[in-house]
Parts: C-alpha cells; structure tokens; sequence
C-alpha cells in the first residue's frame, strides 16, 4: 500500500507555496489524496513541463475508470460523482478526440474574434468602476472580478442576460466547495443549465459559440454528451479572470512599489498580467492525468495505473527556472511560464484571459491609483480546494 501525504489543511488554503516548495526540495513527486484517490504530486517546473507535453499521459479518466477505482481509490466517503455527461469535453479526451472537439471552438477565440471583444470589455469594466463607491470598504470580487468575467463569457457563449446570476456560484462551487454533497449538486445544476442552453439555442440561434456547439452536434460532429460537457466546460473555464483578476488586485496591493512603476509605464500592464500569472498561477494543480506505464521522475518511480497532478502553482515558483521566484517583480517578462498549462491541452482561451485581466487591472488602477486595502492581506479570504487559487472576497477601498 502506497502512503499519502497530507497536504491539503487551513495554512495550504492561505498559502500554499511553503509546502509545495518543500516537496520540490525534497522529492520530484509525492503521492496525496484528493477526493477520495491517490494522487501524484509533480512540483518542478521541468518535470511539469516534460509532463504537460507527454501526449501518453491521459486526460481521459472515462476511459479508465475502473482500473483507477481498484487502484488508487482510498477513500469512497470522500469520491464526488459527478454526471458522465460532464466528463467528455475536449478537457477530458486525448488524441483525435481531443483536437475534433479542440477545432470545433478555436475559430471562437481567434486574434481577431478577440480585437473585436475588446471595446465590450472595456465598457463593462467601467460601467462596474461607475457603479462602485469611493472612499469606504467594496468586495473587488463580487462587484467586478466576477461580474466582469461573467458578463464578458455570456456575451461570447450566448447566455441570455437574464440567465447570468446562478452559473458563476455553480462553476466556483465545483472546482471549491469544501464537500463531496456541494460539488455534486453544482455538478447536477450545470449538467441542468447546459440543457437549458441547448434548448434555448435550438429554438433562438445566435452568432455565439453555444448556437455553433448546438448547430455541430446537430450535423453529428459531436454527440449529446461531449455537447453537455462541452458547454459545462466553457461556463467554467471562461469564468477563470476571476482568479487572475483578483490575485492581480491583492498582489499589486501587496507591492505599491511595483504598481507606481506599473502606472509610470506606457503598456505596463500586459506585461504585469504575466507575472500575476507566474507569481499567483490560478491553478494550484492542474485536473489529473492518468499514467498507463511507469515514470520515473530524479529517482522517483511512479508505477502505472497512477493519477498525475501537475502543480503550476509550484513549477512557476521553481528557482531553477525563475530567479528569485517569491518576489513579484511586474517587469520580469516570466517567459514560459505554465498559467495557462503547456501541450495540446493548453488553455484555448488564455488570450481572451490576458486581455480581460489586463483591461480589469488597468482600468481599476488608472481610475483608482490610490486604492487600499480595507484590511490587513494576509486577512483576504482565498476558497479551499486543491486545485484553484481563487480569492473568496477582498475589500478594498478605491481612491
């Protein structure tokens, strides 16, 4: 019997770069548990990369899940079940799978999809600052981060507004919420609202990408599963700006120095948003792959039938690729960093991921370059979970 590693506790929650860092001193990989399975944690940024482009590492968990059950199940009190329907997007699938779901929604976030989204964004962004008071404590959160990133995802999948309100809380609560029973049943309520979606785009096609997916299972080039999976996937992974957005605010806070220097440059804030992304990496981990053989990672032997979990949080934190990789410097340029993954299954909306947290940030600061926190940071409430580093709330007073 393999042993686990507790890793998951109120000081990982807060701050889980201490203990990654001592795993990635100590070992090139270590086994946890997470949701009732066995998992390995790969923590060097090397090893993670390697990992992130092994096309035999597999993301489709479907496939093999009763090998995984009999394997690396320890705890069926803690497992999720969640509906088969959510587990058969491009996310979940390999090889030619994989890129025929992965093709059918590129064309969605091509550069020039993306230019074309630029002035809606920036309008939404500052109707949400001309909504905010000055001067007294508002939740950035709440009232801009995941306003900002819902709006702009419902505008670019289809979803009426009047339908906007309830998924954001589903989506936060799948990847975070701290029970088994609250992480099925947003399961079950975004399977429900993606047949919603469905329904609503067959009878009142759009130019949105939900209308597309919807058009596309209709001439057979995806089935009623990967549809449902493929929507639920795209209300979640679109509302990821949030994380970004939010660790962006708390870190720029966190280092006045850098955010005057920020505000002094022309263009400064693309190039900050990659170092948000390095130094506060929404992933702790990224979803967990399946090893059919074993691997063997600076004398750690991982056998086959093992679940992989790659730590982005860490890797982007290794010093044997960033100098110094705990100080947030907003110039640093962090090339290569792994905020958006790395390999096929690469983030395919990490552009539209840039150009929203790059706009929220700017527009904040320009209009507000003395804001303050409402309270100490270390006081800034982050979601449990294992895999998202998401701020919960951060009060702020603008000025």
């Amino acid at each position: 019997m393999i042993a686990t590693t507790k890793l998951m506790s109120r000081e990982f929650m807060r701050d889980p770069y201490p203990a990654l860092r001592q795993i990635q001193r100590e070992r090139a990989a270590v086994p946890v548990e997470n949701g009732g399975f066995r998992m390995w944690v790969v923590t060097r940024y090397a090893d993670a990369r390697r990992i992130l482009a092994d096309p035999t590492l597999q993301r489709d968990l479907v496939k093999h899940r009763r090998a995984i059950v009999a394997q690396n199940l320890v705890d069926d009190e803690r497992r999720p079940k969640l509906p088969r329907e959510l587990r058969r997007s491009m996310l979940d699938q390999d090889g030619a799978d994989h890129l025929r779901l992965r093709r059918l929604v590129s064309a969605f976030f091509s550069p020039q999809r993306l230019a074309a989204l630029r002035p809606a964004i920036a309008a939404e962004a500052g109707d949400l600052l001309d909504a905010l008071p000055t001067n007294v404590p508002v939740d950035v959160i709440s009232n801009y981060a995941r306003p900002l990133a819902a709006t702009c995802l419902g505008d670019l999948l289809g979803v009426p507004p009047d339908a906007r309100r309830e998924f954001p809380d589903w989506e936060t609560a799948i990847l975070t919420a701290p029970s088994r029973q609250e992480v099925e049943q947003a399961g079950r309520s975004l399977a429900s609202f993606a047949g919603v979606m469905i329904e609503e785009k067959r009878a009142r096609p759009r130019d949105d990408l939900f209308s597309e997916l919807v058009q596309d299972a209709e001439r057979g080039v995806m089935d009623h599963d990967e549809l449902i999976s493929m929507i639920t996937l795209l209300l979640i992974a679109g509302m990821e700006p949030t994380s970004a957005v939010g660790s962006g605010v708390l870190t720029l806070l966190d280092h006045p120095g850098q955010l005057a220097a920020v505000l002094a440059r022309p263009d400064g804030f693309p190039e900050c948003v990659e170092e948000v992304l390095r130094f506060e990496t929404p992933f702790r981990m990224l979803t967990p792959r399946y090893l059919d053989h074993p691997l063997e990672l600076d004398g750690v032997t991982i056998p086959a039938g093992e679940l992989i979990l790659v730590s982005t949080g860490a890797a982007n934190r290794d010093p044997d690729r960033f100098d110094d990789p705990d100080e947030f410097r907003a110039d640093r340029c962090p090339r290569g960093h792994l905020g958006f993954s790395h390999g096929a299954h690469r983030c395919l909306g990490a552009q539209l991921g840039r150009l929203e947290t790059t706009i929220a940030l700017e527009a904040l600061f320009t209009r507000f370059p003395r804001t303050r926190s409402a309270g100490a940071s270390d006081g800034a409430r982050w979601r449990p979970g294992m895999f998202m580093r998401r701020l919960d709330s951060l009060p702020v007073v603008l000025a």
